[in-house]
């Protein structure tokens, strides 16, 4: 089956997999080839992973999400996501770390009408994903 992970800025990976393990907004799915169609949200808290894997000799891919859905349509699964965090990428947890705290500090001064509310909220939950996904790796 092919899966698709785009975010706004790019394609981030497009090819055939064996399977994917997607976190939605009902729960944890495990994807195979002749899934039913589906057209979900992604659950995008920092722990829930999408996972794939290319082939049986191959590493098991993990990456974290940002909101975002998935589309399932014959044999073909989309992610469209507002950004993605690696294993592979260069995560500086103490800037995570920082980049978090000056969010929640000017969420203080901010009510959920202001324009500035969601863009520190996703702040905080790309912070939150990059020192998960660190975490998890230096512990693997």
């Amino acid at each position: 089956m092919k899966l698709e992970i785009i975010t706004p800025e790019k394609e981030y990976f497009s090819g055939e997999v064996e399977y994917v393990e997607i976190p939605g907004v009902e729960g944890h799915m495990g994807l195979l080839p002749g899934h039913a169609p589906l057209v979900t949200m992604l659950n995008d808290e920092p722990d829930e992973d999408l996972k794939y894997k290319v082939d049986k000799n191959s590493k098991e891919i993990e990456l974290a999400l940002g909101p975002g859905y998935l589309e399932i349509a014959q044999d073909k699964i989309s992610v469209l996501t507002d950004w993605i965090v690696s294993e592979e990428d260069d995560i500086d947890v103490d800037a995570a770390e920082e980049a978090m705290q000056r969010a929640k500090d000017a969420l203080e001064n901010v009510t959920e009408e202001d324009e500035k509310y969601d863009a520190l909220q996703a702040t905080i939950a790309r912070s939150l994903a990059q020192i998960s996904i660190k975490t998890r790796r230096k512990n693997l």
